[in-house]
């Protein structure tokens, strides 16, 4: 093991173990002017600091303690050494992050910040530090790096975010007829924005909703923090520094995958040894970079990587080589951007971080105490030039298709104040995010408008999208209870459609009558709910299914606010209906024994073996999407699905003075087995689809304090 062992007088003292809480209210009394890292009974770190810097140290030093080799596994993504820490898996993120120079550019973009900014991520690298100097058998056997530096946060960070336009040129690359070697992530979320107007207690409310994979890099980390300036709770990824999706004091953001057009392929036509490509009336050689990769067991492995002026080559066929281009080099500096989010004043906050041009292609969400709703579609995107087709590989031998500068924050899609009162994105087309339309795609340049990525120019939505506008559109005052049931809303949007036309089909028969009766929603103890599942499994099985899913889904109805459109079922489809529906009733007999079990005995929640039921699908093909949208592992011996993806750190939250949050986690706080915050969320919020709240003020913590360590 190796790290090095930074003196803590350099680092500040931290206390050999927890302490007593004391009487005052945290933050105070004895604890005033100190960094003191309180832990609530859930596990959660509250960080109470006299100086941001000091509050990110105590970030750094608690993820660390929670999170301990997951978070040196990320930086060794970031660098490109993630096959030494899991072999051939490892190798495709590895090369990623080497193509693209994820560490270079920290390290330009780090040279360029100012040295509050610069010394703002060293400080939460010293907390890092700080805990792993205390606690050397928390550092795995394949780090071999001395220390943990500015460099390797800010180069996570870009990793993480950067990927979303690598998949994009991914994107373009197979849209071209290319198959790439690299996979592609999959990603979701869902956001919404209550104006003042239309909330009951006249305050603004926002969802924050991020649906990612419950492992690995995008497994959420909750905090509070009240240092100096920076006030705040929410969630960020072991690793990178400040709140990445939450709420200050002032502004709550969230985030879904979305956004504009920022990456490129570039066809490049190579000469008949393949070392030189053309470009206008020359030859350029390809520039080679050789790497070497190291495996868990010391081997190595030796690739060279190619690059064009355009960028790295992602793939070679029948002599030509395709270039991905991607717009966050050195100069995008990530950091700046969630600065402005963390210690935004009002919504114009994320109007200014939109503006830095480093955030990478999402939805962006936010509400303000002062009663403002915002949203804006950013993301750094490249001026280019018309008559090409730039959701596949352009040509990459002619300047004509060289990128002219950024469109400038102000041209991106955004909308102040809406008058409905309310607007949602979950995942969709900007258009779709209230009843009756948002949005003329004509007028915004189509590269700016959206990326063939996140779907069609215009003309659809998700099963997400229309039950959050069903929701948010029928309730002209919504209270914070029925803002966490929308949240965690477990009733696929449509459901009513396709149950009608399974009774129907089924004609007499005792199950059309208790599928009627069925309220619709993927409930835990619902065998109805089950049963649903596995008909519509089996009909998608189906060619001639999935064309009936095509006549039966109508979601885009409501965005146009008019009646869904009349099916009448054939006689080749009703007995569709009936074959797919007696299948699948015996394979559930089949797999169970019977045929009344429960949905919850099916889909669970939990970790190592221990697992809870739970509530709320995924799978637009099935008809299967709830807003509580989660995926699942394929079944295991005993048929059972664990969760593995959708929601990882729902937030809702009031923009009240203090704004009241709540929150909660799939599984629990901290990665070590012994903890009692390994899986106590899974078990006892995340489950029952019960928000815990925050705590986030003094006066909300004081009776929930668990631990008491003060680090300087």
């Amino acid at each position: 093991m190796r790290l090095a062992v930074i003196s803590l007088l350099l680092l500040g003292a931290c206390a050999a173990a927890p302490q007593p809480a004391p009487a005052e209210l945290p933050g105070t009394g004895e604890d005033a002017g100190h960094t003191v890292l309180y832990r609530d009974t859930w596990g959660v770190a509250h960080i109470y600091a006299p100086t941001v810097e000091d509050g990110l140290y105590a970030q750094g030093y608690a993820q660390a303690q929670d999170r301990p080799e997951q978070l040196l596994a990320n930086f060794k993504m970031a660098l490109g050494e993630y096959s030494e820490v899991v072999g051939e898996p490892g190798i495709p993120v590895s090369l990623l992050s080497r193509m693209f120079d994820h560490a270079g550019n920290a390290e330009a973009a780090l040279a360029k910040a100012s040295p509050v900014a610069r010394g703002r991520v060293q400080a939460f690298a010293d907390g890092i530090n700080a805990w792993y100097a205390a606690h050397p058998g928390d550092v795995p056997d394949w780090w071999r790096h001395e220390a943990v530096t500015a460099v390797m946060v800010d180069a996570f960070g870009r990793m993480f975010l950067n990927n979303w336009s690598i998949d994009e040129a991914i994107g373009d690359l197979q849209r071209g007829g290319v198959t790439p070697t690299f996979v592609q992530s999959a990603r979701g979320s869902n956001q919404w924005a209550i104006a003042p107007a239309r909330s009951a207690n006249g305050h603004a409310m926002l969802l924050i909703d991020p649906h990612l994979s419950w492992w690995g890099p995008s497994r959420f980390w909750e905090m509070r923090v009240h240092a100096g300036e920076w006030q705040g709770s929410g969630v960020g990824l072991a690793g990178s520094p400040y709140i990445g999706l939450g709420h200050n004091a002032a502004m709550a953001w969230a985030m879904t995958t979305g956004g504009p057009d920022t990456a490129d392929v570039y066809v490049l036509t190579l000469n008949d040894a393949g070392t030189h490509y053309r470009y206008e009336s020359a030859w350029r050689p390809l520039r080679k970079e050789p790497v070497t990769l190291r495996m868990p067991d010391g081997s190595e492995r030796a690739v060279t990587l190619e690059y064009s002026h355009h960028g790295p080559i992602l793939a070679r066929r029948d002599g030509l080589a395709y270039a991905a281009k991607i717009p966050y080099d050195g100069d995008a500096d990530r950091n700046a951007a969630w600065e402005a989010l963390n210690f935004a004043a009002d919504y114009r906050g994320a109007v200014a971080a939109g503006a830095t041009l480093a955030m990478f292609p999402q939805n962006v969400m936010v509400a303000d105490t002062s009663g403002n709703i915002h949203y804006q579609r950013v993301g750094r995107v490249p001026v280019r030039a018309a008559g090409y087709d730039w959701s596949k590989p352009v040509p990459g031998d002619t300047a004509a298709t060289e990128w002219q500068g950024f469109h400038p924050g102000e041209d991106l899609v955004q909308m102040l104040n809406p008058s409905a009162g309310y607007m949602q994105n979950c995942n969709i087309s900007p258009e779709g995010m209230i009843r009756g339309g948002a949005f003329d795609p004509d007028a915004f340049p189509p590269d700016v408008w959206t990326s063939a990525a996140y779907g069609a120019h215009h003309g659809w939505t998700n099963q997400r999208g229309a039950r959050a506008l069903e929701l948010l559109s029928g309730d002209a005052s919504v209270t914070v209870e029925e803002a966490l049931a929308i949240a965690n809303d477990i009733r696929p949007f449509g459901v009513e459609r396709w149950v009608a036309a399974l009774a129907s089909s089924l004609g007499d028969d005792p199950d059309a009558r208790r599928m009627s009766a069925w309220d619709g929603r993927l409930a835990a103890d619902s065998a109805e709910a089950l049963q649903y599942a596995r008909w519509r499994m089996s009909l998608e099985a189906e060619a001639a299914g999935q064309a009936l899913r095509a006549r039966i889904d109508d979601h885009y109805a409501i965005v146009e606010n008019r009646t869904p459109k009349v099916v009448e079922l054939t006689d080749t489809e009703r007995k569709l209906i009936r074959a797919t529906w007696r299948q699948a009733m015996t394979q559930l007999a089949a797999d169970f024994g019977e045929r009344e079990v429960t949905w919850g005995d099916v889909f669970r929640v939990g970790r190592d073996g221990r697992s809870w039921p739970v509530e709320g699908g995924g799978g637009d093909q099935f008809g299967l999407t709830t807003l509580r949208a989660m995926g699942y592992d394929e079944p295991n011996a005993d048929h059972q699905r664990m969760g593995n993806r959708g929601q990882t750190s729902t937030q809702v939250v009031v923009l009240s003075t203090p704004i009241e949050s709540y929150i909660y986690l799939p599984v629990g706080q901290s990665d070590r087995k012994e903890s009692p915050h390994y899986a106590d969320q899974a078990e006892k919020v995340f489950s029952p689809r019960l928000l815990k709240p925050s705590w986030w003020t003094p006066e909300a913590l004081k009776d929930h304090i668990e631990s008491r360590t003060v680090l300087r």
